[in-house]
């Protein structure tokens, strides 16, 4: 290669890494301005509207907790994504019961689900099935993929949990009666700040929440994959080695 088609690759890899910074920064912006711009405006009618009833105040301090905790959500998962992706997490991997990791992380999402009047059902085997794994950390990939479960999924929808063994493996299922995902798109699910935009989308998120569970899944040596099917919604797997 001459020196002038190197200086032009190079000048191309800038190129690309500068839109992709703008690209992050961006949709960052955005997603701290929708929350903020809440926050602020139901301060604003607190601080200004003093005849105020008791049911408003109490509907509009639930806006700013809510709005607060999707700030925090946010500040969290791209912290600790990054964490993971500069090697600097540590696992603590021990013999845990996966149908409690399971129960664990419903627990964790069954707020916002109710929050949608949105049912979550459970098919778990009655006998223990035991993995080697960091339970924590198990329970917070799960969490991330119900998220964006019960995000998709429109007000009195339903998300199923499933899980079964298979061939020294366990199988964890979730799927939801959401909008689908656009084949074109599935490659984009994983990947850091994928997120995926729906015709008259109204919910929020970053875009880190699977790329965070896909990265805490592979090191437990494990994989998750999606079905999907536009209409008629989608169905994330993560399959997992378990003890014998």
């Amino acid at each position: 290669m001459d020196r002038d088609a190197e200086n032009n690759t190079i000048e191309m890899d800038l190129y690309g890494i500068q839109q992709l910074k703008s690209q992050i920064v961006t949709q960052i912006s955005h997603e701290f301005r929708t929350p903020l711009t809440s926050i602020i405006g139901f301060a604003a009618m607190l601080e200004e509207n003093k005849r105020i009833d008791e049911k408003q105040r109490t509907e509009c301090a639930h806006f700013i907790r809510n709005e607060g905790l999707r700030l925090a959500k946010i500040v969290s998962d791209i912290i600790e994504l990054d964490a993971l992706e500069q090697g600097r997490t540590r696992f603590i991997f021990k013999e845990s019961e996966i149908q409690k990791i399971i129960y664990h992380a419903a627990a964790l999402i069954i707020g916002t689900a109710l929050s949608k009047s949105i049912t979550i059902s459970k098919d778990l085997p009655v006998n223990p099935i035991i993995s080697k794994c960091d339970s924590e950390k198990l329970t917070n990939a799960l969490y991330q993929v119900l998220h964006n479960a019960i995000r998709f999924t429109k007000p009195g929808g339903s998300v199923i949990l499933k899980a079964e063994t298979t061939d020294h493996k366990v199988l964890i299922s979730v799927k939801d009666n959401g909008p689908g995902i656009p084949e074109k798109d599935i490659p984009s699910l994983f990947k850091r700040f994928g997120k995926l935009y729906q015709p008259n989308d109204e919910s929020h998120g970053t875009g880190v929440g699977l790329t965070l569970a896909k990265h805490i899944i592979d090191q437990h040596g494990g994989e998750i994959t999606v079905q999907s099917q536009v209409g008629e919604g989608s169905t994330f797997t993560i399959q997992m080695p378990i003890i014998s």
